[in-house]
């Protein structure tokens, strides 16, 4: 799947990690670069059952003690694949730091973890309108847009 991107190293002093529970504040306002608006009060339980979860990754992109971009994947077994499938969640880059390399390595850290579980395939969904997609930034790691309809039947309204 990576073998359509070019390597790009990181910037000095950027590493990639396991995010952890204190990381959530953090991760919040890149949330809110999304252009969600998650509820304060339940967002950090919220990212320590994700961050904890034994069908969930989470990996944080670190300058220091600063979290400058993160990934969030889950992964499953399938029946009709006959193994597990990996899904990106989410993934975000602060806006400051887009085009230095912090997406392709988590990228590349989730796809490791994939390949580590014997995941089959590794699937996310995007906006067409995303500013990632209109660069085509999964597509040059590899990824391939498949003819797919995504359908949601919404059990909490959300707030205007």
């Amino acid at each position: 799947m990576r073998e359509a991107c070019s390597v790009m190293a990181l910037p000095a002093g950027v590493n990639v990690r396991r995010a952890r529970p204190g990381d959530a504040s953090h991760v919040f306002a890149l949330v809110e670069q999304l252009g969600y608006t998650p509820d304060h009060r339940g967002f950090d339980e919220t990212f320590a059952q994700v961050v904890r979860h034994p069908e969930a990754a989470v990996y944080v992109a670190v300058e220091g003690l600063r979290v400058i971009g993160y990934l969030s994947m889950s992964q499953r077994p399938q029946i009709r694949l006959g193994g597990r499938a990996a899904c990106i969640d989410e993934l975000v880059v602060d806006e400051r730091r887009r085009g230095e390399g912090v997406g392709t390595a988590l990228l590349d850290a989730a796809i490791s973890y994939a390949r580590g579980l014997g995941c089959k395939r590794v699937d996310l969904s995007t906006s067409r309108a995303r500013a990632s997609y209109e660069r085509g930034f999964y597509v040059a790691h590899g990824f391939t847009e498949v003819d797919s309809a995504l359908l949601r039947f919404e059990l909490v309204k959300s707030r205007p």
